[in-house]
């Protein structure tokens, strides 16, 4: 009987497989084709500019003063228990009170939250984390140290340390993130409610959510194509560094892509907060790690959440569908509020500082 049972298995296994196979297949095409449309941009770049201003790397002495200015709050360092990983913060705020916790996306790091850091460090502890890899904190080398249980450690252990009240016992957080900090916020809420009181989204989906939406919208492929350029070792790190990091630029400054608010514009300061650590030796590979270990993300370990919700969205994202909103709602077993910004791109927090500060003070106070 037992012998049947094995034989009968064999057809699925080889199915299985074969579907393995394709897959892998299927996503090495479109990381070569992505290959092919990034190189020929830096081409079209070289035959502009010519090649010694296209490859020829700017020399950054220290980072700008933007990025270590003491007016957002106190840069300190943590050492996580379990990893022993070094960890830069921004803080401000009452040490007593409550842990409202940043999350930043890819490419950026804790500057992206300056507005938020001095909008709410009046009632909140405010504080806004470099992730591993990211700005001034510690880069370990290889793809497996970026995978999902790693960074959902690294929140677990920063709501440790930080997140204590008046008599030194534990509270929960409000946590808030965005983009590559929205997937990992949206993963960590799922999977540890009891460290979580509320839950703030900023243009970003459960990775889960994304992968599904990926496989049927050929149009969300396409906005995707740098994320399956990064599956590919080494020549993503060179190509987007080329021009002074010309992709990276385009990427936030751009008129279709970048932030649409003139009032908000990334002055060349501004922009170089993003550039420094990219720009330091192999910074451009942990950032990458983040896609390369996608696979860890699926499937998703917990997917209902059970804390309060808000989701903002940027309507003008140009990386991001809005169609993956409805998908990423369902998972909500609490009170969820969905409020689209019609002008805003994909880096809300930055080009609609007003208008995303007074969205999430109406969801903390719970007024319409």
């Amino acid at each position: 009987m037992g012998h049947l049972y094995q034989f009968l298995l064999i057809p699925t296994r080889l199915t299985l497989k074969a579907s393995t196979v394709l897959y892998r297949l299927g996503v090495c095409s479109v990381a070569c084709l992505a290959a092919v449309f990034y190189s020929s941009w830096v081409l079209c770049l070289v035959l502009r500019k010519g090649p010694r201003a296209v490859f020829c790397k700017k020399r950054r002495d220290g980072p700008p003063s933007c990025l270590t200015d003491t007016s957002y709050g106190e840069h300190r360092y943590l050492i996580l228990r379990n990893s022993g990983l070094r960890l830069h913060y921004v803080i401000a705020g009452q040490e007593g009170a409550q842990l409202m916790l940043f999350l930043h996306g890819f490419p950026q790091n804790w500057f992206a939250w300056r507005h938020q850091l001095k909008e709410f460090r009046q009632t909140f502890k405010v504080v806004a984390v470099d992730l591993r890899g990211y700005g001034f904190s510690e880069a370990p080398a290889g793809s497996e140290h970026y995978q999902r249980d790693r960074l959902l450690e690294d929140i677990q252990g920063i709501i440790e340390a930080l997140g204590t009240g008046e008599k030194h016992a534990f509270t929960k957080c409000i946590l808030v993130g965005h983009d590559w900090g929205a997937t990992i916020a949206w993963e960590f809420a799922a999977s540890y409610p009891n460290m979580v009181e509320k839950l703030i989204i900023l243009n970003g989906v459960q990775f889960h959510v994304f992968s599904e939406y990926l496989a049927q919208h050929p149009r969300q492929m396409l906005q995707s194509t740098y994320m399956f350029l990064f599956q590919l070792p080494k020549l993503p790190e060179f190509l987007w560094s080329c021009d002074d990091f010309n992709f990276v630029k385009n990427t936030m400054l751009s008129r279709n892509g970048g932030i649409q608010n003139p009032a908000h514009s990334l002055t060349g300061e501004e922009m170089e907060a993003y550039l420094y650590g990219l720009s330091e030796r192999g910074g451009l590979t942990p950032p990458m790690n983040y896609y390369r270990s996608k696979a860890s993300w699926v499937p998703a370990k917990h997917t209902d959440i059970l804390v309060p919700t808000l989701l903002i969205w940027g309507e003008k994202d140009a990386y991001l569908e809005k169609g993956l909103l409805p998908l990423a709602q369902q998972y909500v077993r609490k009170s969820i509020r969905v409020h689209c910004v019609p002008e805003a791109s994909h880096w809300v927090s930055e080009d609609q500082p007003e208008k995303v500060n007074q969205l999430m003070w109406d969801f903390l106070l719970e007024r319409e």
